[in-house]
């Protein structure tokens, strides 16, 4: 165990003074921490899986659950009345407890335990700031776009002969079990970022995989730049309490006056795309070779992410569509930037690269400005939907092939990450 090997480089009364600035640092964070809103909470509990890529003992998991079960007297918990605050309110005090003990262990361990606790502690903390930022970037939209162009994602999913936001809305309002896992699972996102980035790491792992927290960070950006392009808030924003009840007949969409809509500054346009289904359908591209039951997750987290997008009203069918060639050209770029990460030549990922981005602007053209072609009959823009999805399907498959496993790049030790052992005359990279 790294703990029982204390770096003798240090001086014991300095790395004891660390250490407390370390404890005093994540209990500040802890006090400070907004848990009235779950998005930061539950980046902040995601921090429990990159610990547990860490080979522990049991006396460290012991360590954890009594650090995590003292917080809860030290950073006194508001008493908040939504349920699901209340459990990303839990789960953040196992994250600020695995974070104390991951700094504590950088600390005091030898080389190698440092560099390992390093590995896992860094990427935890920088999913944290990026959840952070992305909720502030977020209301930068509000003020570049004072109105909104969901009159038209409205007409265009109207188009296709039903409203699926409102259809699925009516679904969901009807049955509490649907509704709790669906509310659950969309605000529940960062700590599925952090399950997935944490999964990548090798065990032992000594050096930072960058990979999918560059996946991450790419779509943040491409989807925070898209957002200006077709700005939109959402139907249950857009229609307020008409939404799902009141539904446009598709025989009244001919009728429906398209223009600018004046909705508060509050709401973030960020609809179009959906980066909470493009992230989710990029975390399940890079799972591939996640065990079994882990994949499943995933996928199941990819599946209850699109109802639960369109159930509460957060986005249109369009939206969603919209987030895949997005996704695909966030994939394609990652893997460009990481050419260990796919076999694919770098001919094919700048084709899929360029071809998903062409893809994603001819999606938000249509969307803003084929309405009436899309009105004249439903076959039409169920033909450019299934084209899109078909497409971006074929391309990303075209570069998927022979994929090796993802996180075991040259940014990992390579000691760490050799699924065999090499032969005993072949010298380890």
């Amino acid at each position: 165990m790294a703990w029982e090997k204390l770096s003798r480089q240090h001086a014991t009364a300095l790395l004891m003074g660390m250490s407390v600035v370390w404890i005093a640092l994540v209990l500040a964070g802890a006090r400070l921490t907004n848990f009235n809103e779950p998005y930061l909470p539950f980046a902040i509990a995601g921090t429990s899986a990159f610990f547990l890529r860490i080979k522990l003992s049991r006396w460290e998991i012991y360590a954890w659950l009594l650090t995590s079960a003292l917080l809860v007297k030290v950073i006194h918990l508001p008493h908040v009345p939504f349920w699901v605050l209340r459990v990303a309110a839990s789960l953040a005090l196992l994250g600020f407890g695995a974070a104390i003990l991951m700094g504590l262990r950088a600390l005091w361990s030898e080389r190698e335990g440092r560099e390992n606790g390093l590995a896992v502690l860094i990427p935890a903390l920088i999913l944290i700031v990026f959840i952070l930022g992305c909720a502030r970037v977020l209301n930068l939209t509000s003020g570049v776009n004072p109105q909104t162009d969901d009159a038209w994602l409205f007409a265009f999913d109207g188009s296709l002969g039903f409203q699926p936001s409102f259809t699925l809305g009516k679904v969901m309002y009807d049955s509490i079990f649907l509704t709790s896992s669906s509310i659950l699972t969309y605000l529940a996102l960062p700590f599925a970022m952090a399950v997935v980035c944490a999964w990548q790491i090798p065990l032992g792992a000594r050096r930072i995989s960058w990979y999918m927290l560059t996946v991450l960070l790419l779509a943040g950006v491409g989807g925070w730049l898209l957002y200006n392009i077709v700005p939109g808030t959402g139907p249950i924003y857009a229609f307020n309490s008409d939404f799902p009840w009141k539904e446009l007949p598709y025989k009244d969409l001919p009728r429906f006056v398209l223009g600018k809509m004046t909705i508060p500054t509050t709401i973030p346009r960020n609809a179009m795309p959906s980066l909470h289904v493009g992230w989710a359908v990029l975390l399940w591209w890079n799972s591939r070779k996640f065990p079994r039951a882990l994949r499943a997750s995933v996928l199941v987290f990819l599946i209850v992410t699109v109802f639960a997008t369109l159930g509460s009203g957060q986005h249109y069918l369009v939206d969603l569509v919209g987030s895949l060639p997005f996704a695909l050209t966030v994939q394609a770029a990652a893997f460009l930037a990481f050419r260990d990460q796919s076999s694919a030549s770098r001919s094919r990922l700048m084709i899929a690269a360029l071809g998903g981005l062409a893809l994603t602007l001819a999606w938000l053209g249509a969307v803003r400005f084929g309405v009436g072609l899309a009105l004249a009959s439903p076959a039409i823009p169920w033909s450019f939907m299934l084209a899109a999805i078909s497409t971006t399907i074929w391309l990303r498959r075209w570069i998927s092939s022979s994929e090796p496993n993802p996180g075991l790049s040259r940014y990992s030790n390579a000691t760490e990450s050799l699924s065999q052992p090499a032969p005993a005359e072949v010298a380890s990279p």
